[in-house]
């Protein structure tokens, strides 16, 4: 498996994992978790120089509170 396509999968598991975070602990009790979950993501699309976009449809998907 290609590189690219390695990080793209584990980007959808932390996607997949922040989801679950919601579904278990709720969005309001999740938020840490959730920003560490989006630090972690936002470190892989910059380091791996993937779209950016990539960010912003994370934080649409997830809605973290401000």
């Amino acid at each position: 498996m290609r590189t690219e396509n390695l990080i793209r999968e584990t980007l959808k598991g932390l996607l997949a994992t922040a989801n679950e975070k919601i579904c278990v602990l709720g969005l309001v009790d999740a938020q840490e978790d959730l920003r560490q979950i989006r630090d972690m993501y936002v470190e892989l699309v910059r380091f791996w120089a993937l779209d950016e976009h990539l960010i912003e449809e994370f934080d649409e998907q997830i809605g973290l509170l401000k």
